[in-house]
């Protein structure tokens, strides 16, 4: 038979396994509002305030090599996809749009609940004649660099960009 302190044992332990749950719950639900949100939170405006504040700084500046700068300053080839499904495919970039949804009429099919059935499209802006991506009206977004998409952006080699359960970056 259980005893009154093994019961008030159990009884209590199951209470902190309760809270301990409930606080992971929390945690993960605020991770996920804090990353779609639009406003930055706090914390990042101040890890914003102080990048500005080191640039603006006078420093001593490193001389990098021309080998570092001819890569740097080279045009993506590839859309390349580093996490989910699809992880390890690349798709060439040929001047091409490529458009990212679950519709079998996409250049990149994404087998995803989270993702719309046109969800995304990557182009050659016409302008600067860099990359850019655009949402095309998702219900989930697009996740830039850990913000969400609000309008056509400039997307730099190796900017993570997450769609659903996939993310992707061009290299």
């Amino acid at each position: 038979m259980l005893t009154e302190l093994t019961f008030a044992i159990l009884k209590y332990g199951f209470l902190v396994l309760l809270w301990i749950f409930v606080a992971c719950t929390v945690r993960s639900l605020y991770r996920d509002i804090e990353i779609l949100s639009p406003r930055k939170s706090r914390a990042h405006r101040r890890k914003e305030r102080a990048a500005r504040k080191a640039v603006e700084s006078p420093a001593p500046v490193a001389v990098s090599a021309p080998a570092s700068n001819a890569a740097a300053s080279a045009k993506p080839t590839l859309l390349v996809v580093i996490d989910g499904p699809l992880a390890g495919s690349s798709v060439p970039l040929t001047g091409n749009t490529i458009t990212l949804g679950r519709a079998a009429s996409n250049t990149v099919v994404l087998d995803d609940e989270f993702v719309s059935s046109h969800h995304a499209r990557v182009y050659t802006d016409p302008a600067t004649g860099r990359w850019a991506i655009e949402d095309l009206g998702s219900t989930n977004g697009t996740i830039v660099n850990h913000q969400r998409l609000n309008a056509p952006m400039i997307l730099g080699a190796r900017v993570p960009v997450r769609i659903g359960a996939t993310t992707f970056e061009l290299r």
